[in-house]
């Protein structure tokens, strides 16, 4: 499989480096071979659509594209999401998992700033008078990603570890579209809205990175990781570029 030049570069920065060896890290590179096919695609898709954005005279794609990413990333998504994972640690493991549990109270407040973040773009491009407003669009408060719905339900319920599958395939997925983005489109808020959050999205892949290379040392530990992400790869999971084209199906209509 040849891989596009921006998940090269991704792998070569960001996966591959390492300061660990053993288990953890091995199993890791299990991973990554699970998530490279999907990546890949992703990221050709996310050319693509980025090709098509940049051909269009109006900014319709901003409107979808930033109400889908509002819907994810929103305050009351985000504050619901990473709350409830925070929850998945017993309290006879606090101490153990002190260090993911920092990663994700950090979080919350990460993903409240991207969600601010697209509020303001919506404001800036004229799309609503106020973030008040999205509260009576269903677009706005919905998403069908997986990630963020169907394992937030059940993270309290199943090992902490779970969430690295879901830190590692989703939020590289994030990384490589916003690289594809702000490499492929000249558009001032489109760059404001990716540009802003990079180093932040980087920041939750690298705890899914962390979190199997220094946990994920038995079989144990690993099915939790290796269940969750049967579950997001599921043929019918959608991906984060399928989530963004039915929103903008969905705000065209």
């Amino acid at each position: 499989m040849e891989l596009h030049p921006i998940l090269q570069e991704f792998l070569d920065t960001w996966v591959y480096p390492t300061g660990f060896s053993g288990p953890g890290y091995d199993f890791r590179m299990h991973i990554t071979q699970r998530c490279i096919p999907a990546w890949n695609g992703m990221t050709i898709s996310a050319v693509k659509a980025a090709q098509e954005d940049a051909k269009t005279p109006t900014r319709e794609w901003l409107w979808s594209s930033v109400l889908a990413g509002y819907a994810g990333e929103g305050p009351q998504m985000s504050i619901k999401q990473m709350s409830t994972q925070l929850l998945s640690v017993s309290l006879e493991d606090q101490e153990r998992y002190i260090d993911l549990q920092r990663m994700r109270a950090q979080q919350v407040w990460d993903e409240v700033k991207h969600g601010m973040l697209h509020a303001d773009v919506l404001l800036r491009g004229g799309y609503v008078k106020r973030e008040e407003d999205l509260m009576d669009n269903a677009d706005a408060n919905t998403l069908g990603i997986l990630s963020y719905f169907g394992c937030t339900a059940m993270f309290p319920h199943i090992h902490p570890l779970a969430r690295a599958a879901q830190h590692y395939f989703f939020e590289g997925s994030a990384c490589l579209g916003i690289q594809v983005r702000m490499r492929c489109m000249n558009d001032s808020l489109d760059l404001h809205d990716n540009l802003s959050q990079y180093h932040e999205e980087l920041m939750h892949f690298m705890e899914g990175k962390y979190q199997m290379d220094v946990y994920a040392l038995t079989e144990k530990d690993q099915r939790a990781i290796e269940d969750t992400l049967d579950f997001l790869l599921k043929p019918w999971a959608p991906t984060l570029a399928d989530a963004l084209a039915r929103a903008k199906q969905g705000a065209a209509a």
